[in-house]
């Protein structure tokens, strides 16, 4: 039976808490002469410098006194608000060589020669410690109803009640105790930290070949708010961090974190921290070497001595564990990365819920009184719909079980049954692969659709020959036209392929040296993607047919562990000027059982992939059964944006738009400039051209130009039934109307105008504002069973303590990926894990003797990857009157059940088509892992927040 409720891992406050707690402010008087020395004293440069960074002044805090919470997101200079909190006041002296250290940082090195002359005038005496009692839950409402906590309480908050667990007694479970250390607090991240110390090992192999691997919990906690909702939020999020081992692998701008706890002050005259300190090692190009990096990299850390008291970073590189049990008065642990190449690490990320249940009870004993688990969501389906799930166009197509144990009368029924599924199972397959060819057709000009084969071998070349007559129903038509190609024909389409084996896929400037970010790296993305053009070019020439889709074989981010010499970007830029979308395949590897089964599959994806950005697409067939209109057009927001990093030397801003038109066979997509709707393939091939340096660079262009392009697009749909869907984390930095501070029901807003009436754009529009679990924005999860047991549940959910008269507010869950299948509920990773044993004494029954084995054994896998659904959070944020918003959710739910995809999507249909939009334009958007590493940062928070706000 379905589950009507599930449990978020989320608290809420239940009474008055406040601190006291010893607060440092900048003093006003510095704000000049530190605006001077980071401008050079140029007056110009005054007025058009608003911000000074102080991101690296908060790391060295981190990493020389992690017992001192800095605040400062967007500090001002303004003495009653606090920038620093400590329980107890930290020696002053210390600190201003802290500040000291950062100014020498700050500078310019043409402006070096100032930083005497401003510390004398900044007189550093002024700095002093205030008592003060903290109100740790103060807020205002919005107009909208929402909470609105003050915003030193983001940072503030969540590192008390880290205190606060840190403070109570081990977690226990099955006898065995887990302690949970606090970590040095970082602003940027937006949550305060603990983990679990000393570390858990997992060894694997034997005798000569085995090796230790070490692992630690760890529990995240975020202060966060729902929109129309007075009550805060605490997102408790608990997970795996897997540590490093033998030598580091990190180059390029990636750094390793550090994680230290000594024995002894990490600086003269400082108290010995409590906390876990946390430092960044990184490779220095310059150096040769590994170097601590805050400040210059060491410069920082070498002014206030906290240097002499770290590992040496070369050691530290070659044996990255060798401190982990302790070593000269010091404990280190190295995060480890995907990216870090080497040997995989064994153990898998995540948790799964069993166990995160039993954590976040015991995180509940700990915040008690003041906070309490928050209630339940309860399921919700539209009135009339039994399943909240959409109309099937494809068919079903099962697998059936083998029996070996059976014989006799048994075995010939089970035989038959067998026949009856292979027969039916056969015309699933005929009739998917007809409708899937009739969808393509009608996307493709003239039904007839060319495709280019770039492939490194001949056996994956004939692979995805055989993989795509398979999907599109074409067994047993082809016909060779020379050597490398090939035509099938039908009555409704017709299909030719040409195949070369070209070689474009060696990395970036082979035979050059480096390829470093700057110049050195655009010349050899150019230089590649000419020779891809050039190739496909040829092509053309040489068959006289021009091709809409390439299909190129070309080896996984593995294969290219330095992130510049990637050439897949170049690729698909090099096809997109030749006028061709691009899909990728990586090499079979192997040919084993499972190996052959997971070519299959890939092949069959990437030809679904390559169909899909031609335009083919099954849009799902809601079955809500009132107030969905029927002629419904789906329009979504999407901004494509990029920063300058170890890949990007120039930033990208360019907002694009999606439309889904109510039977219409093409998705529909535009750009910023761009005077037309086009299809989706045209967009693609329109933002893989686009020069970065035309784009807007300020935050007030950016949000002017997404403000004119939204409003001008809106206003072709005034007059039709339009639900406008955007993604939260996406948008709202440019668009403020959808952050939960300025959201109010029923109103829109653009750039600075004030909010109006959502009817004001047209009678007929609905916007409905969708954010995912990125930035713990919202909580994890887990379904309740009966007594003890917990488990998973899909489906629609809302709060059973609805604010308003109607709920606004949905979540969407889906089930366990089966790319996750060995993952089991009951999985754990820091303690052993029994189930409880049932009696079989008095039974015979061979069911009770195996639920008795399954019962008692231990539920302890390290090595497994724990994989939960997401909380994905709908906020209707202006509906028609008279709408029901169950009904709306519904639908959003049911837009992530694409059924052309062999898994539910994260995102509503049409904004997962607008994120892999990204794919043409951002090089970083194919290198980000599938599992998101413990220790990742938003870098959006980075750009937003690491600045001092001059206001001037």
């Amino acid at each position: 039976m379905a589950n009507k409720v599930i449990q978020q891992a989320a608290f809420v406050p239940v009474q008055p808490l406040r601190l006291p707690l010893h607060t440092l402010s900048f003093p006003a008087a510095w704000r000049a002469p530190i605006d001077a020395l980071y401008t050079g004293g140029s007056e110009h440069t005054q007025r058009k410098e608003r911000q000074v960074p102080i991101g690296r002044l908060n790391a060295l805090i981190a990493t020389a006194a992690p017992d001192i919470v800095s605040v400062a997101r967007r500090a001002s200079f303004d003495e009653s608000e606090p920038w620093l909190y400590a329980h107890s006041p930290f020696p002053l002296p210390v600190l201003r060589a802290f500040i000291a250290a950062w100014l020498h940082d700050l500078a310019k090195a043409e402006h070096r020669a100032l930083v005497p002359d401003t510390l004398r005038s900044l007189n550093l005496d002024l700095l002093r410690w205030k008592d003060r009692e903290v109100d740790l839950l103060e807020q205002t409402l919005t107009e909208g109803g929402t909470s609105l906590p003050s915003p030193h309480l983001y940072v503030l908050l969540p590192d008390v009640l880290a205190a606060h667990i840190a403070a109570h007694t081990p977690y226990t479970h099955n006898g065995e105790k887990v302690r949970f250390h606090q970590v040095a607090t970082n602003p940027v991240a937006g949550y305060a930290e603990l983990m679990s110390w000393p570390p858990n090992e997992h060894r694997t192999g034997r005798g000569g070949a085995s090796q230790t691997w070490y692992y630690s919990g760890t529990i995240k906690i975020a202060l966060r708010t729902v929109p129309f909702d007075p009550v805060p939020r605490i997102h408790v999020y608990t997970g795996i961090r897997r540590w490093a081992g033998g030598q580091l692998n990190t180059k390029g701008t990636n750094a390793a974190s550090v994680y230290l706890r000594s024995t002894s002050p990490l600086v003269r005259d400082a108290p010995t921290p409590a906390r876990f300190a946390v430092a960044k090692l990184q490779w220095s190009p310059r150096t040769r070497d590994f170097v601590w990096r805050h400040g210059g990299p060491e410069e920082m850390l070498t002014r206030v001595a906290a240097i002499d008291h770290l590992p040496d970073a070369e050691q530290l590189a070659k044996k990255a564990d060798a401190w982990i049990h302790g070593r000269d008065g010091v404990t280190v642990a190295v995060t480890h990365h995907t990216t870090m190449g080497g040997r995989n690490h064994p153990v898998g990320n995540g948790m799964m819920p069993a166990e995160r249940s039993r954590i976040i009870e015991w995180v509940a004993e700990a915040l008690a009184p003041h906070l309490e688990l928050a209630k339940p969501l309860r399921r919700v389906t539209p009135d009339g719909l039994r399943f909240n799930i959409p109309a099937r166009v494809l068919k079903t197509v099962g697998a059936s079980k083998d029996r070996p144990h059976l014989a006799g009368t048994e075995l010939e029924e089970h035989q038959q049954r067998q026949r009856a599924a292979e027969q039916a199972r056969a015309e699933a397959q005929r009739h998917n692969a007809l409708v899937r060819r009739s969808r393509l057709a009608a996307v493709v000009p003239e039904a007839d659709l060319c495709v280019f084969l770039l492939y490194q071998d001949t056996n994956m070349r004939e692979r995805l020959l055989v993989g795509v007559e398979n999907l599109l129903g074409l067994t047993g038509q082809r016909q060779q036209t020379s050597d490398e190609s090939w035509r099938w024909c039908t009555d409704d389409f017709t299909l030719r392929i040409h195949a070369r084996q070209v070689p474009i896929g060696g990395e970036l400037g082979e035979g050059s040296g480096k390829v470093r970010k700057g110049t050195t790296h655009d010349q050899a993305v150019a230089e590649r993607r000419q020779q891809v053009k050039t190739a496909l070019d040829a092509m053309v020439a040489s068959t006289g047919e021009t091709a809409r889709l390439a299909i190129i074989e070309l080896e996984g981010k593995e294969r290219f562990k330095v992130r510049t010499t990637d050439p897949k970007f170049a690729i698909r830029l090099g096809c997109a000027d030749a006028g061709m979308v691009s899909q990728f395949i990586e090499p079979a590897n192997g040919e084993s059982k499972e190996e052959e089964s997971n070519t299959h599959h890939r092949v069959e994806a990437a030809w679904e992939d390559g169909f899909r950005q031609l335009g083919m697409r099954f849009v799902p067939i809601h079955t809500v059964p009132e107030g969905i209109p029927d002629n419904l057009n789906q329009l979504a927001f999407w901004v494509v944006k990029r920063r300058d990093d170890d890949i990007n030397r120039f930033p990208l801003f360019v907002p694009i738009a999606l439309l889904i038109r109510p039977h219409q066979d093409q998705i529909l997509g535009k750009a910023i400039g761009m005077s037309r709707w086009v299809s989706y393939p045209e967009l693609l091939l329109h933002l893989a051209g686009i020069n970065p340096s035309g784009t807007a660079r300020n935050e007030a262009q950016q949000q002017a130009e997404l403000a004119g392009f939204i409003r001008t697009t809106i206003r072709q749909f005034g007059g039709d039934p339009t639900l406008v869907v955007t993604l939260g984390t996406n948008i709202r930095y440019r668009w403020p109307t959808m952050q939960n501070a300025h959201v109010v029901h029923g109103k829109i807003g653009f750039g600075d105008a004030p909010l109006q009436r959502a009817s004001i754009y047209g009678k007929r529009l609905r916007f409905v504002r969708v954010c995912t679990s990125d930035r713990l924005e919202t909580a994890q999860w887990w379904a309740p069973g009966n007594g003890d047991t917990v488990g998973l549940s899909k489906g629609l959910w809302t709060f059973d303590n609805q604010t308003t008269s109607s709920p606004l507010v949905f979540y969407s869950t889906v089930g366990k990926s089966g790319k996750h299948k060995k993952s089991g509920k009951n999985d754990a990773k820091l303690t052993s894990h029994y189930l409880t044993p049932v009696s079989v004494e008095a039974s015979n029954d061979v069911r009770s003797v195996v639920a008795s084995t399954a019962q008692s054994r231990n539920y302890l896998q390290p090595e497994t990857t724990a994989w939960n659904p997401e909380l994905l959070e709908f906020v209707m944020v202006s509906l028609q009157e008279g709408d029901d918003p169950t009904a709306w959710a519904s639908y959003l739910h049911q837009q992530r059940l694409s059924e052309d995809y062999d898994e539910p999507l994260r995102l509503p249909l049409i904004l997962h088509l607008a994120a892999l939009a990204t794919r043409y334009a951002i090089p970083a958007e194919d290198d980000r892992p599938e599992e998101a590493e413990d220790d990742d940062i938003d870098r959006e928070l980075v750009a937003e927040q690491l600045t001092f706000d001059f206001g001037i």
